[in-house]
C-alpha cells in the first residue's frame, strides 16, 4: 500500500490522502471537498467512498449567499491601499 494518494472524483481532483500511522488523512485540493480538510480514514477506499457520497449530493443554492467555496474579500489593513 502507497503513503499518498490522489483522489479524484468524476475527473476532479479533489484532495490528497497521506498516510499516518496507520491511517490516513485528507487534504482538500477543489474547494468542494474542505469539509473533509484532516478528516481521518481508515485506508483510501473509505475515504473515496464518502468524497463520492459528499459528490452526489446536490449543492444547495441560497439567495444572496456567498458560495462558501469562494475565497473571502479582506478588507485592506489601515494604511494599506486595496491591490487590483
Amino acid at each position: 500500500m502507497f503513503d499518498s494518494y490522489l483522489i479524484e472524483i468524476d475527473d476532479l481532483e479533489a484532495g490528497l490522502l497521506l498516510r499516518q500511522g496507520e491511517a490516513f488523512v485528507f487534504h482538500a485540493v477543489a474547494p468542494r471537498f474542505r469539509a473533509f480538510e484532516g478528516a481521518v480514514f481508515a485506508d483510501p477506499w473509505s475515504a473515496e467512498r464518502a468524497l463520492r457520497r459528499h459528490a452526489q449530493r446536490p449543492t444547495p443554492k441560497r439567495d444572496g449567499a456567498r458560495d462558501p467555496g469562494a475565497p473571502r474579500r479582506v478588507p485592506p489593513a489601515a494604511g494599506r491601499r486595496a491591490l487590483g
